[in-house]
């Protein structure tokens, strides 16, 4: 992986790694991230109308179903927070995205990974998956509940994030990197609006700004700035690389989480860090 990719993604890791602490935070994570794709709108609004809107078919075709597939990751992770234990979810649905990338890139994109490249992405899989176990006790819980709802919501959050991901990587061939971006999230949200309308959070709207207004400013903000400078390590990068490497954010996440919020787990985490950029090493390396 060139390493003008690898600082495009460090930054986009360290910046949704900020913004996700508001989230976790959130008194309902859903309408959160309704209120977050609604500032994203408004704020680049201007930039977007700036720009000509010429767009071939696939590249129409491109926005629509990484929107809706984006659309459907946010449902599915909100499902997967809201149905039961983090333990078991989290791992599942952040380490399964990157095996779920190789799988689709392989078959559709045609990329062709080095052995090193692989083994990296394997690597950072695992660190993903043991990287928020609350303890070493509690490794496998996700692998032997794999039948529970919670299990097979985090899966489908996985595949919702390995899907989109792919198609990016073609869109972004066929459409300027902002104007694919906006549009993707503009999608996104008219597909989100409907559910958060009929569920009966119409009130949790007005609450959640009231008492998470500036993160959900600052999400806004940060959100497409994450995703263009992501989009853009993915034109110059195999998205099998990039899909892994971008999941770095997980791992600073999890220390912010453990520095600002209290949370523990402490051992188990450095060890999935270290996976996970041992896996990232290679990646630079060899892919």
């Amino acid at each position: 992986m060139p390493i003008s990719a690898l600082g495009l993604l460090f930054l986009a890791a360290i910046l949704h790694a900020s913004y996700h602490l508001f989230y976790k935070r959130s008194l309902d994570k859903q309408v959160f991230v309704w209120w977050l794709l609604l500032v994203t709108i408004v704020a680049y609004f201007p930039l977007f109308v700036a720009r000509p809107l010429s767009l071939p078919p696939l590249g129409w075709a491109c926005v629509l179903a990484s929107g809706l597939a984006e659309a459907a990751y946010f449902v599915s992770m909100g499902k997967t927070y809201q149905t039961g234990d983090l333990s078991v979810a989290y791992p599942l649905a952040r380490g399964s995205a990157p095996l779920f990338i190789v799988l689709w890139a392989t078959l559709f994109l045609r990329e062709q990974l080095t052995t090193l490249g692989l083994m990296g992405i394997l690597l950072i899989a695992a660190g993903l998956y043991f990287i928020n176990a609350p303890s070493s006790r509690d490794l496998w819980k996700p692998l032997l509940q794999l039948g529970n709802p919670v299990s097979r919501w985090a899966l489908l959050t996985g595949f919702c994030i390995s899907v989109y991901s792919t198609i990016d990587k073609v869109g972004t061939k066929h459409v300027p990197t902002f104007t694919y971006i906006y549009l993707v999230l503009l999608v996104a949200f008219l597909a989100f609006t409907p559910g958060i309308l009929l569920s009966g959070k119409k009130a949790s709207l007005a609450t959640e700004w009231r008492v998470n207004k500036a993160g959900i400013l600052i999400s806004g903000v940060a959100d497409l700035l994450t995703y263009y400078l992501v989009l853009l390590a993915m034109r110059v990068s195999y998205v099998s690389y990039v899909g892994s490497v971008r999941e770095m954010s997980v791992v600073f996440g999890a220390f912010l989480g453990s520095i600002l919020l209290r949370e523990g787990h402490g051992r188990v985490r450095v060890l999935a860090s270290v996976l996970v950029f041992l896996g990232i090493l290679l990646i630079g390396v060899a892919g």
